[in-house]
């Protein structure tokens, strides 16, 4: 520090001096920088405290040199220039040393050269796959298996295009040069300070149609989706070995619990065709025609206990629209069903459980009914029974009883004689035209009779088996008239599938009792459908239950894209 100068007393070191400057001067720690401060390339140029001006009264030759030092330095000082002019107070030369902002601005350059090295280094050579690999992948995408099919989807050697991340990211072999312009436009678009924030999910790349390459039928969820979400969202790869991560509900209800999402979702529903909305199933399958809402399934859903909707056939008061006229409350509880193997009919006496447990076989009047509902006509001849199915074949058989009475005289009674078998169906057709008048009128009872007309009382039947009188085809079924044709009996309808839109597996929950979930025993009309309420599976589904209440219990995420999908969008978006 030069000699007479002295620091103010509020001199704070800390603050920035010239904070635009590279370099500050040496004595600045002392709290006496010179006013002139270093060259820009880090040079002293103190030379004196000032630089004195000559002052030339009026009138005069000669003027008088007077010290310029500030007021802040200490003011003009005592002993002012020197007689050539010069300042008497020279300044010791200093070391500049670099601002803060210049050794900033150091560090961040020597980091980023770092970085660019290191990514030269680890994208650009031999090391580039284990350098950017985040983490072992599931077993699923490091097999033998994948590396063949990932090389087949490729049409190329296993060795090539089946090992490592080009299996999935294609850009992986690319130029560096190329890997740096693709993170540069990935930061254009997806590190927006807007979207940084935000919760949406991310929109699909290049990497998901590595994906669905392979995955044909995991590309699609509802046509109506405000956004395709990335794979890469709910199936989170790199975390290590073993299977793949679940997903789980959060990633449901990341859409399925914005309101933005589910209002853009229903205004999209609007605009598309029903025809696009049709749930597939397997062949053969009935489903029951549930309807879509008119928004379409939109409402707000964050987990199954908490806020999801009332299950939709309950919700609606849907009905069973099968013609077929069945009564599970008399069934399961009428003092006048006959038992079956000396037990009451339960549920299972009728429903059993298909090949995978899941779901329930067909009923069918062959397996479940034949046994205790009798078509036998005349009830003077057991065995005798009209073909079931076909109201042509039932009108065929009724129009050849003589026949029919023969063909049953020789195999069942065993008769042999002619005459003998003759004489049995004149008794036959006698006995049945005192009970029918005519013809004309057994086919009008047997097809048309009902519960109001027809007698369905017990009867004994073989093998002590009692058995329901057959009281016509009108007792169970509509039968409509065709003029002088046979009538048309409506087919059975009876659903496979009650809920479209959701799973379940009847093996899982044999613990339960059918009736704890199938209120059928307070169910007297097939117009019923006896599905359980959303409170009697939350019940067991939540999370104060041992049961998982996860949205995967129930519905899955992909759904084959429907035909016709892609050539409406293209007409929407040419509006």
């Amino acid at each position: 520090m030069s000699q007479g100068r002295t620091p103010s007393p509020d001199f704070d070191g800390t603050r920035y001096e010239r904070p635009n400057k590279n370099w500050i001067c040496g004595n600045t720690c002392d709290g006496c920088p010179c006013r002139i401060g270093p060259s820009p390339s880090g040079e002293c140029r103190a030379t004196t405290e000032c630089k004195p001006q000559l002052v030339t009264p009026p009138g005069e030759t000669k003027g008088t040199w007077k010290c310029t030092r500030p007021k802040d330095w200490g003011g003009p000082c005592p002993n002012g220039p020197l007689p050539d002019g010069t300042c008497c107070k020279s300044v010791p030369k200093c070391k500049p040393v670099r601002s803060l902002r210049s050794r900033r601005g150091l560090v961040t350059r020597a980091f980023v050269i770092a970085c660019i090295a290191l990514l030269l280094i680890g994208l650009g050579g031999s090391l580039r796959e284990s350098f950017v690999n985040p983490a072992p992948l599931s077993d699923s995408h490091s097999s033998l298996e994948f590396a063949r099919l990932a090389a087949r989807q490729a049409d190329l050697p296993a060795k090539e295009a089946g090992q490592g991340c080009i299996a999935c990211h294609e850009g992986m072999n690319a130029p560096f040069t190329t890997l740096a312009a693709d993170a540069v436009s990935s930061a254009k678009s997806g590190l927006a300070f807007a979207k940084l924030p935000t919760p949406h999910p991310k929109d699909f790349s290049r990497m998901d149609a590595s994906c669905v390459a392979c995955h044909t039928e995991h590309s699609f969820h509802q046509p109506n989706v405000a956004r395709d979400t990335s794979c890469s969202v709910c199936h989170i790869e790199h975390r290590g070995s073993g299977p793949l991560t679940p997903v789980t509900s959060q990633h449901c209800a990341s859409c399925h619990s914005d309101a933005d999402q589910m209002r853009l979702a229903a205004e999209k529903s609007a605009t598309l065709p029903a025809s696009l909305f049709a749930k597939l199933s397997a062949p053969g399958v009935v489903l029951h025609p549930a309807g879509r809402p008119p928004g379409g399934y939109t409402q707000l859903i964050s987990s199954f206990a908490k806020d999801h909707p009332e299950f939709q056939v309950i919700r609606e008061k849907q009905t069973d629209k099968n013609t077929l006229k069945f009564n599970h409350a008399l069934h399961l509880s009428g003092d006048t069903i006959p038992t079956l193997g000396g037990k009451a009919l339960d549920c299972a006496s009728c429903h059993q459980p298909d090949a995978s447990g899941a779901f329930m076989q067909r009923v069918t009047f062959e397996k479940n009914c034949r046994a205790c509902h009798s078509l036998n006509i005349d009830e003077t001849t057991p065995g005798l029974e009209l073909p079931h199915g076909d109201p042509v074949f039932a009108r065929a058989f009724l129009r050849s009883l003589p026949t029919q009475y023969a063909d049953h005289a020789k195999r069942t009674l065993g008769m042999a004689n002619q005459r003998e078998i003759d004489a049995y169906v004149k008794e036959k057709i006698t006995g049945m035209r005192e009970r029918t008048l005519s013809g004309e009128n057994l086919e009008r009872s047997v097809f048309f009779a009902d519960a109001a007309t027809g007698d369905a009382t017990i009867i004994a039947g073989r093998q002590g088996l009692a058995r329901a009188r057959f009281a016509g085809c009108a007792y169970c079924h509509e039968v409509t008239p065709q003029g002088n044709a046979a009538p048309v009996v409506t087919p059975p309808q009876t659903p496979d599938r009650w809920m479209q839109h959701s799973s379940f597996n009847h093996a899982k929950h044999t613990a339960m009792s059918c009736t704890s979930c199938h209120g059928a025993h307070f169910s007297s009309s097939t117009a019923d459908i006896i599905m359980p309420k959303r409170q009697s599976c939350v019940s067991c589904h939540s999370p104060q239950n041992r049961a998982g209440d996860s949205c995967m219990t129930c519905h899955t995420y992909h759904n084959p894209e429907p035909a016709g999908h892609a050539a409406v969008l293209e007409a929407i978006l040419a509006k």
